[in-house]
């Protein structure tokens, strides 16, 4: 299993041979599919971009997501604690997933609900896929010296925020991506997430969230459904192979 730089729909796909990562013992190939990506990303920005460690707090939006439900597993295999965000019919799933504070974001504050559940003290890493108006509001959620990790921008337009709350603060917002690194990059990468994470999945701490199964014939209803905002997990696309 690995991550592409792109054209994921395709019946073949290639990737170099020292960025392909073993399928864990006990997970199904065909489930593999829906780990490379939404973990490698997930762990990459909590654990090695964010430093995220035992006992520490950690702020993830979109926890119902594919990288959302990552993010919540690995906080807790590592001993981490984690605030999610989600809408109201995907609180219950988060929850079951083992995050330690559920905020609808159509009734509730989350960084009331922040300052809540971690004494008035932040957390010290923020995973963001929206940006937009998020990011003065995930500044206020942080710990002194704490860190942002932008992995997407779902909400568009960039809106504007104090700096000088950054400053105060010590802290630093780092954006990232994968498919945009050299190769030996991701080869390093894919390498240590071998090495770390992958026998995480062996112990069963780790599995792939999968919401539904759909024939690659199907994509346009799958699209339909990941812009309704109808899945927890991955949408998995089958591909008929010769």
């Amino acid at each position: 299993m690995g991550i592409v730089a792109g054209g994921g729909h395709a019946e073949q796909l290639v990737i170099h041979e020292r960025q392909a990562v073993r399928v864990p013992a006990g997970v199904a190939v065909r489930d593999a599919a829906a780990i490379p990506e939404v973990f490698l990303t997930a762990w990459d920005a909590l654990v090695v971009q964010g430093g995220l460690t035992s006992g520490r707090w950690a702020l993830v939006h979109a926890g119902a997501s594919g990288v959302g439900t990552a993010a919540i597993q690995l906080c807790k295999a590592i001993g981490a604690r984690v605030v999610v965000t989600c809408s109201t019919n995907k609180v219950d799933s988060c929850r079951a997933l083992g995050a330690d504070v559920v905020v609808d974001y159509t009734s509730s504050d989350f960084v009331v609900e922040v300052a809540r559940a971690t004494n008035g003290e932040g957390v010290d890493v923020v995973l963001d896929v929206i940006g937009g108006d998020y990011v003065e509001r995930n500044v206020a959620c942080l710990r002194t010296k704490g860190h942002i990790i932008q992995v997407g921008t779902m909400a568009g337009k960039p809106a504007p925020f104090n700096v000088g709350a950054l400053l105060f603060k010590r802290a630093s917002i780092t954006g990232t991506v994968l498919r945009a690194r050299p190769l030996e990059e991701k080869i390093a990468i894919s390498q240590q997430f071998e090495a770390e994470v992958v026998p995480l999945f062996e112990s069963g701490a780790l599995r792939p969230v999968i919401h539904v199964r759909m024939p690659l014939t199907s994509v346009a209803e799958a699209h339909a459904m990941m812009e309704a905002n109808a899945n927890v997990g991955k949408i998995m696309l089958d591909v008929q192979t010769t």
